[in-house]
C-alpha cells in the first residue's frame, strides 16, 4: 500500500509564535521534531496545499499569509515535498485566485477552481486507486483539514486523519477528540502515530 502524505496550512502565521493566528498546537512540534525525521528515515514525500489569505476591498478582516512575508512560510522544508504546492485561497482547497502565492502581483478574488485542484493532485499523488492511501495532517481540524478532506473524499481517494498530526483552532485535545468521534468513520478513518509506525514495521505500508 503506497502511502501519500498530504499538508495543509503548516504555515507560520498559524504555527509559529508571533503568527497572525498562532496558539499552541501540540501537532506542531510533533511535525518538526518527530514526523519530519519518520518522514526522511522512510522517503516520504509531502504533497503541501497552503494559503494566500490576502483581503481584497471591501477589508474585512486583516490580511493573513502574505506571500513574500513570513507569515507566508511553510514549516515543511524543501527536501521533503513535492515542487509543486497548491496555494488556496479559502477553507476549501478547491478555491483559489489570480496571484496565489505570487508576492508581486495582485491578488484577485477567491474564485472555485475544482478541476485545477484535481489536475494538481493527479499531478503529485496520482489518480485514485485501491492500492493507495493518503494520510492527512495540519490545521485546523474543524476548517481547512475537513474541506480537504471532503474534496479528497468526494474524488474516490483513500483518506486517513493523524490524530497526532492535526489540532483545532484553540489547540484543545479534548475538542479534537470531540470531533475525531464525529467525524469518522463517516469522512475517512483515523489513525494514531503507534499504528503508523507498528504498520511500517511489519511492513503494511509502501512509501510515495
Amino acid at each position: 500500500m503506497a502511502i501519500h502524505i498530504v499538508s495543509v496550512d503548516l504555515q507560520n502565521d498559524f504555527c509559529t509564535e508571533g503568527g497572525v493566528l498562532y496558539r499552541p498546537r501540540p501537532c506542531v512540534p510533533f511535525i518538526t521534531e518527530m514526523l519530519l525525521l519518520f518522514v526522511r528515515e522512510h522517503g516520504y514525500i509531502f504533497a503541501e496545499i497552503i494559503s494566500d489569505y490576502r483581503t481584497t476591498e471591501p477589508r474585512t478582516r486583516p490580511s493573513t499569509c502574505v506571500p513574500g512575508q513570513w507569515g507566508y512560510q511553510s514549516l515543511i522544508p524543501a527536501d521533503v515535498k513535492h515542487p509543486s504546492v497548491w496555494v488556496k485561497a479559502a477553507p476549501s482547497p478547491t478555491w483559489t485566485r489570480a496571484g496565489a502565492g505570487q508576492q508581486h502581483q495582485l491578488p484577485g478574488q477567491p474564485y472555485p477552481a475544482p478541476d485545477a485542484f484535481s489536475e494538481w493532485l493527479t499531478t503529485v499523488i496520482g489518480a485514485p486507486s485501491a492500492d493507495q492511501e493518503i494520510v492527512l495532517i495540519g490545521v485546523m481540524l474543524e476548517v481547512c483539514v475537513l474541506s480537504t478532506l471532503q474534496e479528497l473524499k468526494y474524488r474516490g481517494y483513500q483518506v486517513k486523519v493523524l490524530f497526532e498530526g492535526v489540532d483545532t483552532h484553540s489547540g484543545s485535545v479534548e475538542q479534537k477528540q470531540l470531533l475525531f468521534d464525529a467525524f469518522f468513520p463517516f469522512w475517512g478513518q483515523a489513525f494514531s502515530w503507534a499504528e503508523w509506525k507498528d504498520s511500517q514495521r511489519s511492513g503494511l505500508v509502501g512509501k510515495r
